[in-house]
């Protein structure tokens, strides 16, 4: 796959970098409620951190224990692209869980979802974040996002 020692360093370094980068955004998806997007970058994470591992393996069967400093470092980065992309699967499964824990959307509003193409995982985190953060009732915040469905304010957020 890789015929020098610097192709294979490089490729470390890069798919380190692309799983490190999917990786962070898993975890702040996840953290965030959307769950299918963190799902789906875990999934890119741990490819790319499968990459770099490939890469891991061919540098250390070119360089084996004659590594410069820069190789080790890039064969360290592979490494710990596997720890991010295991932390990235781990905090996608965890808000995968939490989602199924907390009760089903509002029936108006999973109809405005239907109805609009507007994903009822974005309404649900909306809803918590009236709920949980704002502290409102629960009447009072599905209140207010049928509300902004009516008001055009939910179709111009699709748009962005």
């Amino acid at each position: 796959m890789y015929e020098t020692r610097r192709e294979a360093a490089a490729a470390c370094e890069y798919e380190a970098a692309a799983a490190a980068h999917y990786s962070k955004a898993a975890v702040y998806c996840a953290q965030h409620g959307e769950c299918s997007r963190a799902q789906k970058l875990a999934d890119t994470a741990r490819v790319a951190a499968t990459c770099a591992m490939q890469a891991h393996e061919a540098l250390w069967a070119l360089a084996g224990e004659d590594m410069t400093g820069e190789e080790f470092k890039a064969f360290e980065k592979a490494e710990i692209a596997q720890i991010d992309a295991m932390r990235a699967e781990r905090e996608a499964a965890a808000a995968v869980e939490k989602r199924r824990e907390q009760p089903e959307l509002d029936p108006a509003l999973a109809a405005l979802c239907e109805e609009t193409g507007a994903g009822k995982e974005g309404i649900a985190a909306l809803m918590a974040y009236y709920t949980e953060r704002c502290g409102w009732p629960e009447e009072k915040a599905a209140g207010h996002i049928r509300e902004l469905f009516e008001n055009g304010t939910i179709a111009a957020l699709m748009q962005l």
